[in-house]
């Protein structure tokens, strides 16, 4: 049967019924509800951008008129929409136009032929023009533990300023031109929250960490609004075909707010978008709310309506930098380990810092839940999650009751810190991409931390299961855009088929998630830390029809196949935003 078509079940409602009609019925489909009692249902119908029934085939005749669109899933899965807690679109984006180094394992060699190649094709850019670009994966850089420097990227034939950060948004490499530009010499102190890499003679290696990346950055030429309409654009098309339907940006300014407040006016915002604005120490000195209620008021379009729009009532603020080795940024409780020159990892003396002073940290986070903003902090060491969690607690102390705080991350937590998420009510918006043998985990920090710390690493199961609210956050570019393979991940805690660190099995058993925790972390429990789970995240009645179908049954098949799941049909407020009707006809 085609689809938008009414089956013979359908075609007889009595016309009485149809003062009710729905805009839209989906019936003959599995309907995962996502609901309480995570029940199945067969149908769903949409008026208005709503739901107003799940339920059987048979009770959803009574609405459909003669202008319904009715849909046969013919068995397929209907699900939620999935929500992304923590994600950077435009970055993204600029990925998917720009250069792009596609997380590949590259030799030094072959990490210059990239950007060669990109050289070539924008000649015209030369002598000035910045090289930038986006998703180079630099903990599977070949061979293992090599590092680029600026004098790999002085071999370039080029004389324009080279920046290239790793994914993961804590390392900048760049070259001698870029150097000189940002006045980076021996003498150059590093910045707070962050370290020039030097060499044994004291030269800046061009290796940037986390603030001291900024020195550099901040003299490339912004992108204008037309540059990130189109990395928006991007973004959004990839999302939509991934199923996302909320997102939220981790950490953005007035320009983003632009970009999306005009495609929401022109109708072309295809996901509902929540912007949190980003928070630095020194701005918090300064008293930045002020600032942060103008942009609220000017730019966040108020109550969740079936048209999707932006929202502003986060704030994002980074307490540490990464755990990964050579970096080692993040804050830790205990020192990293360090080879002893035996071949033997002993406690070395290093243990990252936390960016902002626990006085200070507790101070804005008491004004800002006073002003109504929800903060969303990134802490990936465990001494920088305790003092998130330090700070939620002085929230909570103050008399804020209904802030939603979020640690972004989380992968290495205290055992004495994991029971607080429940207490303080606060959510983990995790990166599943990480929970599994790869680069980043078992060769760039297993080793810095040994095995009785890494078992606790990416502790999702441990947070769940101590009654803490875990959520999606794929932070995207950082990893690659797939969030069914990151949901394989958390439910696996294993590599690809045919990764070379398949080899390893499972990593942290422990900390698994059940499939059905999995898929509640990516859709309701998302849309509760976005304040959005009354509107969507589950399948009910009353409720935006933010909907997906795939071409599986992810209940049904092997965990492992999960990660090959494809969206066939993206609804935003029962608009299709990616796919048609037609492409999943039963």
């Amino acid at each position: 049967m085609a689809a938008g078509t009414v089956t013979s079940a359908l075609a007889f409602a009595d016309p009485a019924q149809a003062a009710g009609a729905a805009d839209l019925v989906l019936h003959n489909g599995f309907v995962w509800t996502v609901d309480d009692r995570d029940s199945i249902r067969r149908a769903v119908a949409v008026r208005g951008g709503r739901i107003v029934y799940v339920g059987t085939d048979k009770g959803a005749l009574r609405y459909v008129g003669k202008r319904t669109q009715v849909v046969d899933l013919g068995g397929r899965m209907l699900m939620p929409g999935l929500h992304d807690g923590h994600l950077h679109s435009l970055g993204g984006g600029s990925g998917l136009v720009g250069l792009n180094f596609a997380y590949a394992a590259l030799t030094i060699p072959e990490f210059l032929q990239v950007i060669g190649d990109h050289l070539a094709q924008t000649s015209a850019e030369e002598p000035d023009g910045w090289v930038t670009g986006q998703n180079w994966y630099q903990q599977a850089m070949q061979p293992k533990g090599v590092v680029v420097t600026r004098k790999d990227l002085d071999q370039l034939d080029t004389r324009r300023p080279v920046a290239i950060t790793s994914s993961d948004g804590h390392t900048t490499v760049v070259n001698s031109r870029a150097l000189a530009l940002a006045g980076i010499t021996r003498d150059t102190p590093d910045p707070t929250g962050g370290i020039i890499e030097r060499d044994a003679s004291g030269e800046p290696t061009g290796v940037l960490q986390d603030n001291a990346s900024g020195l550099v950055l901040a003299l490339i030429p912004p992108p204008t609004d037309a540059d990130n309409t189109r990395y928006a654009q991007a973004a959004l098309s990839a999302l939509a075909e991934q199923g996302v339907t909320t997102f939220m940006e981790a950490g953005a300014g007035e320009d983003t707010l632009r970009v999306y407040s005009a495609l929401s006016e022109r109708g072309q915002l295809t996901a509902r978008a929540h912007i949190a604005l980003m928070v630095e120490l020194a701005e918090a000195e300064d008293d930045p709310l002020p600032e942060l209620k103008r942009l609220r008021r000017r730019y966040d379009s108020g109550a969740v309506k079936a048209r999707a729009d932006v929202h502003v009532h986060n704030i994002k603020l980074f307490l540490d930098g990464v755990l990964q080795a050579p970096a080692q940024t993040a804050a830790v409780l205990e020192p990293y380990l360090v080879d002893d020159g035996h071949g033997h990892m002993i406690p070395g003396t290093h243990k990252g810092q936390v960016y902002w002073p626990q006085k200070d940290l507790d101070a804005f986070l008491i004004a800002a839940a006073a002003a109504g903003f929800d903060p969303h902090t990134h802490a990936i060491g465990d001494r920088a999650v305790r003092a998130a969690l330090d700070g939620f607690q002085a929230v909570r102390r103050a008399g804020h009751r209904t802030t939603r705080p979020t640690v972004a991350h989380a992968e290495l937590v205290s055992p004495a810190d994991i029971p607080r998420f429940q207490r303080l009510g606060a959510i983990a918006s995790m990166g599943f991409h990480w929970a599994k043998p790869a680069p980043d985990s078992t060769d760039s920090v297993e080793p810095f931390l040994g095995p009785e710390r890494f078992a606790g690493y990416e502790p999702e199961g441990a947070i769940f299961r101590s009654g803490g609210t875990v959520s999606l956050g794929s932070d995207w570019p950082v990893d690659p855009l797939n969030h069914w393979e990151a949901l394989r991940v958390v439910i696996m805690r294993t590599a690809a088929a045919g990764s070379p660190y398949a080899r390893y099995g499972v990593m942290t058993p422990s900390q698994r998630l059940l499939r059905r925790t999995a898929i509640r972390a990516a859709t309701f429990n998302a849309a509760y830390q976005l304040r959005q789970d009354h509107r969507t995240g589950s399948i009910e009645p009353g409720k935006l029809a933010d909907l997906i179908v795939l071409d599986r049954n992810i209940l049904q098949i092997p965990a492992d196949d999960i990660g090959s799941t494809r969206v066939l049909l993206t609804l935003v407020g029962g608009k299709p935003v990616h796919g048609n009707f037609e492409g999943v006809a039963g």
